[in-house]
């Protein structure tokens, strides 16, 4: 599992990739990028050289901003994208 962020300075450090590393430490072939950016960004799923399955995940940026913990939300977030909830 690789657990990657696209964020706006002022979240990043809300942005748990780590957490959800570890929560989902047995998945192979398997990525997940978060996005949280006043913006948005990329929103298509994509499959790298290889083999890995990247998932795109948008974390609602007003939320997040305002919120002290987001890894439930992560995590939630997560968890619905795999299948796993």
């Amino acid at each position: 599992m690789v657990v990657v962020k696209v964020v706006d300075h002022d979240v990043a450090e809300k942005v748990d990739t780590q957490y959800i590393e570890d929560q989902f430490s047995g998945l192979q072939n398997t990525g997940i990028v978060f996005i949280c950016t006043r913006e948005g960004g990329e929103e298509d799923d994509w499959t790298d050289e290889d083999g890995v399955h990247y998932i795109v995940i948008h974390l609602p940026y007003k939320e997040v901003r305002k919120s002290q913990d987001v890894r439930p939300l992560m995590l939630e977030k997560a968890k619905e994208r795999l299948g796993a909830a």
